[in-house]
């Protein structure tokens, strides 16, 4: 904080401040922060208070015809309401008595902000708690009073604002960037992790027409894989597409089909068809693109399959792929469970269903 007193022609200049709540009562602390302040306490109607002002070397001007006064204070730990600054200034002729004095008095009070709501960051892909998060990783936000509506990006590069939503990231050395945004919903937001976040504890606050209204915190770590589901659940079926190469031809073919009874996606079975055929799996996830090829790894049921590629997904902001050759090995296996690897960490599992 800093009380500035000016008049021209002074020579002295002298203030005094404190800090009541509504009831008179002393809020917080006033700490000096160099030789030209200092603190005092009295009781007023039975009320103590903390009172800041200026120290003999403190009257002295710091310019022409004025005096200038820094300190801190720190506000209570918790709310009290109300909190009035009083201040008295003195703006001396410096001739050792009161006589031609000016004194100058005014008052500033502050309102304790709205406390914020919990935000809850997961991967989008995995859902799972207290996982970490990635740079250029897609990440799904809960909490309450997130947007007024329900609105989608239809651009790219996202937008960093919808509905008035924003959400900032303030990483492990302080920098702070504002996330790409998916969509925003009164309760859930998606957003993109931006890039060039370290790694570490990351502070994520979601704003809502420049009043910060959410704030939550995750930990940013290189590479922390998640796959995707079909149900946008974090397991299941997986959201992915079967790559069959057949004389030097490629076809795609899905490996799920919505099911309008249930209003979910069940797995379709996957024919893996002659000992010619290569069929690849092409797994759609996040937070896995940092990762060095040497250090993928997957398993099928259980069985070692080689992941012959990993890369962000073209055309998708945050999306990575992982393309995985299935083992003829798995023939009639039906529904099997998929993990994939990255940097010795395991995604959520998902499945698939072999013919």
């Amino acid at each position: 904080m800093t009380v500035t007193l000016a008049q021209a022609g002074r020579l002295r200049f002298g203030f005094q401040l404190t800090a009541i709540d509504d009831t008179g009562k002393r809020v917080g602390d006033l700490i000096p922060n160099d030789n030209r302040t200092q603190t005092q306490t009295n009781n007023v109607n039975g009320n103590q208070r903390q009172y800041i002002n200026h120290t003999g070397q403190g009257n002295a001007p710091t310019s022409s015809g004025q005096g200038s006064w820094t300190f801190r204070w720190k506000a209570p730990a918790q709310s009290v309401g109300r909190v009035t600054f009083y201040v008295a200034g003195n703006a001396a002729n410096g001739n050792f008595s009161p006589t031609g004095d000016t004194i100058y008095t005014t008052e500033q009070s502050i309102q304790p902000g709205a406390a914020l709501t919990n935000l809850a960051s997961v991967s989008a892909a995995s859902f799972a708690s207290n996982a970490s998060l990635t740079a250029n990783g897609i990440v799904a936000g809960f909490g309450t009073g997130l947007s007024q509506d329900v609105v989608l990006a239809n651009t790219v590069p996202l937008p960093t604002q919808l509905d008035g939503t924003e959400v900032i990231v303030k990483d492990a050395n302080g920098a702070e960037r504002p996330a790409g945004l998916f969509f925003v919903a009164p309760t859930q937001l998606n957003y993109l992790i931006p890039a060039g976040t370290v790694d570490g504890n990351a502070t994520i606050t979601v704003r809502r027409n420049g009043v910060d209204t959410a704030q939550g915190t995750a930990t940013i770590e290189a590479v922390a894989p998640g796959l995707f589901a079909s149900n946008a659940s974090g397991e299941g079926v997986a959201a992915a597409v079967i790559l069959r190469r057949r004389n030097d031809a490629d076809t795609f073919e899905p490996v799920a089909q919505f099911n309008v009874a249930t209003g979910r996606f069940d797995p379709l079975p996957i024919d893996l068809g002659p000992d010619t055929d290569s069929v690849f799996l092409l797994l759609f996830g996040t937070g896995f693109r940092a990762a060095a090829q040497s250090a993928l790894s997957a398993t099928v049921g259980g069985t070692a399959a080689p992941v012959v590629g990993a890369a962000p997904a073209p055309g998708f902001e945050g999306l990575d792929q992982a393309n995985i050759l299935i083992p003829r090995s798995l023939i009639g296996r039906g529904l099997v469970d998929i993990v994939f690897t990255a940097n010795g960490k395991a995604s959520n599992t998902v499945q698939i269903n072999i013919k």
